[in-house]
């Protein structure tokens, strides 16, 4: 396994008035083995970076989940900074949480650690026809929905370096998949980079500066509406279709309708037609089909093993902090990842749903992966939690794959990953 440090992210900060909680391990990796002891230091301090003489603090290391390791209390009249001990003795990561009581406000700051994390695994077995029910679903959706491509010129994207195209795609129940291609101009070949945004209302134009660069791009949006003129129309459509899910399914959230059955759950018609509009750009004469890369952050660092998994046209992937992956990690004591299927689901449809969910899981899609991918974790992730990450990280077994450690990484993805991971080995040729 070949894992690359980032150096900055030691101290973890997070800001609030004027005071921050600065949480360090006593180990610049943050990688221990199992049994080994971490030592979080947390030091408390003023807009001048002073220590705080006064104020309440009390430290929790967890497992990322439910399992408390140790807690202690303090009062920074008397110690500043101050230490707290404790340890893993199976696979996962430590969390350390720190939290300042002032007269005014609560100031939290958070850091992680990770027990052989090589070994952890996902929360659920792999079904054993997970590989069949794809393929067999691939093929139902190619003989019994035509593709029906529609591609509609954007003028306002357009310009003499590159052509810019509305394009969607039939999918399963009478859907479409709705996205935006960026081509230049030119005889070709050209390299193809595909990506499917971050959860949320999604894209509204395409990406026509990765077509400045030389690059096609495909970006597909896994709402299975027509995209809005503007940002404000689209987080109107896509409010509206919230509501509609929480109408119809007791959830708040698209991410998480219909998932107590596999043909009815949101994602399901959504990767198969992204999985189809990826073929008909392959098939287009201009393309470099040596150079067909995928790459995506949270939501879509999830449709990375989906797709990459699904599809054998790519030739590299990264996958950001991915969400959709280790969708039962609750079942080994541990937060499970975005967007916690089980847990939000309505009472009625978790043991229906604790059965379907393996079946849309980054980490079962991982095996099936056989281009070299990158992947990119946040140690103080909580909405894609380090564990869940590394549980589809590990599942892949391709030999040419490696994880970036963003040791004091939130849910977002460092610029080190992007210009490593994304721009000096995605995109060279």
């Amino acid at each position: 396994m070949n894992v690359k440090l980032m150096a900055l992210g030691l101290l973890v900060p997070v800001f609030a008035w004027a005071q921050t909680v600065e949480v360090r391990a006593d180990r610049d990796s943050h990688v221990y083995r199992c049994g080994e002891p971490t030592t979080f230091t947390v030091r408390v301090v003023d807009k001048d970076n002073q220590p705080l003489t006064a104020g309440q603090l009390s430290v929790v290391l967890s497992n990322f989940g439910t399992q408390q390791v140790a807690y202690a209390a303090f009062d920074l009249a008397k110690a500043n900074p101050v230490t707290c001990t404790g340890t893993l003795h199976e696979p996962g990561f430590l969390k350390c949480t720190a939290v300042v009581k002032l007269d005014k406000a609560q100031v939290r700051g958070v850091s992680g650690a990770a027990y052989e994390p090589e070994k952890i695994v996902a929360g659920s077995p792999r079904p054993a026809d997970f590989d069949a029910y794809w393929d067999a679903a691939i093929a139902r959706l190619e003989a019994e929905v035509p593709l029906d491509p529609r591609v509609e010129r954007f003028d306002r994207y357009c310009s003499d370096k590159h052509e810019a195209f509305k394009v969607s795609f039939a999918t399963f129940d009478g859907l479409r998949v709705y996205g935006f291609l960026s081509v230049p101009k030119g005889p070709g070949p050209f390299p193809v980079e595909v990506n499917v945004p971050g959860a949320g209302p999604g894209t509204t134009g395409p990406n026509v500066g990765m077509a400045d660069r030389g690059f096609i791009h495909l970006v597909m949006n896994v709402h299975p509406f027509e995209p809005a003129a503007d940002a404000e129309g689209q987080k109107k459509l896509y409010a509206e279709q919230d509501r509609q899910v929480q109408e119809r399914y007791g959830v708040k959230r698209y991410c998480l309708a219909g998932a107590a059955q596999r043909e009815t759950y949101f994602y399901y018609r959504i990767m198969l037609g992204i999985n189809r509009a990826v073929n008909w750009v392959a098939a287009r004469p201009d393309v470099d089909k040596t150079h067909f890369a995928y790459t995506g952050s949270s939501q879509g660092g999830g449709f990375g093993f989906y797709l990459l998994g699904l599809n054998r046209h790519f030739t590299k992937g990264v996958i950001h902090v991915p969400a959709i992956t280790d969708l039962l990690g609750f079942q080994k004591g541990r937060d499970s990842g975005w967007p916690k299927l089980i847990e939000n689901m309505r009472e009625s449809d978790k043991a229906a749903a604790i059965k379907a969910a393996p079946y849309f899981d980054g980490a079962h899609f991982a095996p099936r992966i056989t281009c070299p991918v990158r992947v990119s974790v946040g140690f103080i992730d909580e909405t894609c939690p380090p564990a869940a990450v590394y549980a589809g990280y590990n599942a892949l077994r391709v030999a040419d794959k490696e994880i970036g450690h963003g040791i004091g990484m939130p849910h977002r993805v460092f610029p080190e990953f992007y210009n490593r991971f994304d721009q000096q080995w995605l995109r060279q040729r």
